[in-house]
């Protein structure tokens, strides 16, 4: 039998999806048209096209549905009392959830945000709409990674290239005589990055010690980083400031529908909480706690 490309779909023996006119059965196992219409509609294009075209393939690919169906009933063949009965049931619940969840979900009717979102973007600019400073650098980079170096004596060799510079001496040459960062080097020492304070794509330090430095083209104490000692540049600097509404209205009304889908799964799932005319078996709830009992003692 030839092989088939792409990807079976293995099924649960599950009700039927709809009941109907029996299509294919052996063995105890049968599908419906209703659910032979889903399968097919699952199958990748390649076999489709192989089930249309070729006899031989479709007799397999009807053959491992029905194989798929044998085995799944294998499961509601289970006894209660074997190890595998519940971890295979709460795999079914969980399943029977998430699905009737993420159809409440889907299904939500949303009420337009439009107003909510432009009193929000008034209310809570700095969450939806500032944009950090965000500043641009050069540097020199004495190399001293962790246990290859004595960082104390490449600190006093760095100390005396940035008192030169502080002094006028020019900073594109003292690169091309000092760093080591040989990609940064080529561009003068250009960090070619606007970075923000702390920002996690670049190296805390150097961001902090960036931050330091008050106006562009002035320098900064020597900064440690894991690669070595780094005197640093300003070279630019973008004001903090805020976008206006119809740049970041998308974003907060994505926002806002997903806070009302949270606050409506919340109070569809507290419906279903226990209420005082729950049975509770309560010497049965403490036989099954007793063997924990000592674990959770204080």
């Amino acid at each position: 039998m030839r092989r088939i490309l792409g990807v079976f779909f293995f099924f649960f023996s599950a009700p039927l999806l709809a009941q109907g006119e029996v299509v294919l059965e052996h063995d105890g196992v049968s599908v419906d048209r209703a659910e032979l219409d889903y399968i097919i509609e699952g199958w990748t294009d390649q076999m489709q096209q192989s089930a249309v075209n070729d006899d031989g393939d479709r007799l397999e690919l009807l053959n491992r549905l029905l194989v798929g169906k044998k085995l799944a009933r294998e499961a509601d063949r289970i006894p209660q009392d074997s190890e595998l009965y519940w971890p295979l049931q709460y795999q079914i619940i969980n399943l029977k959830r998430k699905y009737i969840m993420d159809n409440f979900s889907s299904t939500l009717d949303i009420p337009d945000m439009t107003a909510l979102a432009k009193e929000r973007y008034e209310t809570e600019k700095e969450k939806y709409a500032r944009v950090p400073e965000k500043r641009l650098s050069s540097h020199i980079l004495f190399a001293c990674p962790p246990g290859e170096c004595s960082r104390e004596e490449m600190k006093a060799k760095a100390q005396v290239v940035l008192d030169q510079l502080r002094n006028g001496a020019d900073f594109e040459e003292m690169v091309q005589q000092y760093s080591d960062d040989e990609g940064t080097k080529a561009k003068g020492g250009l960090f070619d990055k606007w970075m923000g304070r702390g920002e996690v794509a670049v190296i805390g330090p150097y961001s902090e010690g960036l931050f330091t430095i008050d106006k562009e083209g002035e320098y900064s104490d020597l900064v440690g980083t894991r690669f070595g000692v780094h005197i640093l540049r300003l070279d630019g600097i973008r004001e903090q400031h805020y976008l206006p509404y119809d740049e970041v209205e998308a974003d907060i009304i994505k926002a806002l529908k997903l806070e009302y889908v949270r606050l409506a799964v919340r109070e569809y799932t507290s419906s279903l909480n226990m209420t005082d005319n729950a049975f509770i078996d309560g010497p049965a709830v403490d036989e099954a706690l007793a063997p924990y009992k000592d674990a959770a003692s204080p």
